[in-house]
């Protein structure tokens, strides 16, 4: 691949306006300079030409084609460009390309490595894109998937009272002393502990949260966090296993998190329809094919180490290259 067809494949920062020194001085009227200000572009035939750089034709057609082809992360500042202000880029871009494939800079070092190795990288993504759209998922498999992994898609609705604490609590002398005192982590879990034996003694939880949790948006309304679902990444897992592991009307012991201590109330569970998971498992069955193929397809290669020395962890350092 040469120099011209790897810049134009990258997507290079010269395309985005970026690549030269800007000019200081803004534009006498900066709405008019603005891409995203430009009148809509004329209606055309793909078919007929509409610019010429050095000799070479550009249909409209082709110049689309050009800015379809903009991979990311290029693409969304290519997107906010006019045809003209595109165009430009490009012809500049190719200008320069040219300029270093007459000096034959893709064949020096240490542009030759850089180039192979953008190529590399190009080639091996178009692939594994390729491959991802190869991979199809039938209804059947994405209904099994559920079936059997219907527990992770349990949902628990919920509320919680958060007694926050702080590793600087009475350490430091307070700027504002009508403010509210930070605890100590020993303090915040003998007030959680205390709050607990409130609800045992049959005290209403959303009233206890409300005039205890140190979480303001939930405390406003008693407690009431939504729901939460047992296979969600976001939620720490012993969260997840305190809360789904009660029945409705009970409430957990204190559950310890960097910062405070919950105590969550578990209202409802139910375990959440196909339909509303189906595209999430498309994506998550499609993933593990995808990786299923990609790793048959690794593990044919084969690398050897003849020197364990210098693959070491902490390797001597290697001699620089002469120049």
């Amino acid at each position: 691949m040469s120099l011209r067809q790897i810049c134009g494949a990258a997507g290079a920062a010269l395309v985005l306006g970026v690549g030269l020194p800007q000019a200081q001085t803004p534009p006498a009227n900066p709405q008019a300079a603005s891409p995203s200000a430009a009148a809509p572009a004329a209606q055309v035939r793909p078919d007929e030409v509409v610019a010429t750089i050095d000799g070479e034709k550009y249909t409209a057609g082709r110049i689309q084609q050009l800015r379809g082809r903009v991979p990311p992360p290029f693409s969304q500042a290519v997107s906010r460009m006019n045809n003209k202000t595109f165009l430009k880029s490009y012809a500049d871009l190719l200008t320069l390309a040219r300029k270093a494939e007459k000096e034959k800079l893709d064949e020096q070092d240490p542009y030759k490595d850089q180039l192979a190795f953008l190529r590399m990288n190009f080639l091996a993504q178009s692939y594994l894109n390729s491959l991802s759209r190869k991979i199809s998922v039938s209804q059947k498999e994405l209904e099994q998937y559920y079936n059997e992994h219907k527990a992770d898609y349990e949902e628990a609705g919920i509320k919680a009272i958060y007694v926050a604490f702080s590793p600087s609590a009475g350490k430091q002398p307070s700027v504002d002393p009508q403010a509210k005192k930070p605890l100590t982590e020993e303090q915040a879990k003998a007030k959680a502990e205390s709050l607990i034996e409130e609800l045992k003694k049959g005290a209403d939880f959303e009233k206890v949260a409300r005039e205890n949790s140190d979480d303001a948006s939930s405390a406003q309304k008693g407690g009431h966090i939504g729901s939460i679902k047992k296979n969600a990444p976001d939620i720490p897992a012993d969260l997840k296993e305190a809360i789904f592991r009660l029945k409705p009307g009970e409430f957990t012991a204190p559950v310890r998190q960097p910062a405070g201590f919950y105590i969550f109330k578990l209202d409802s569970t139910r375990v959440v329809p196909y339909t509303e998971v189906a595209s999430s498992i498309a994506s998550l069955v499609q993933g593990q094919k995808m990786r299923a193929e990609l790793d048959q397809i690794l593990a044919a290669v084969k690398v050897t180490y003849d020197n364990e020395g210098f693959f070491s962890e902490t390797p001597a350092a290697t001699p620089a290259a002469k120049p």
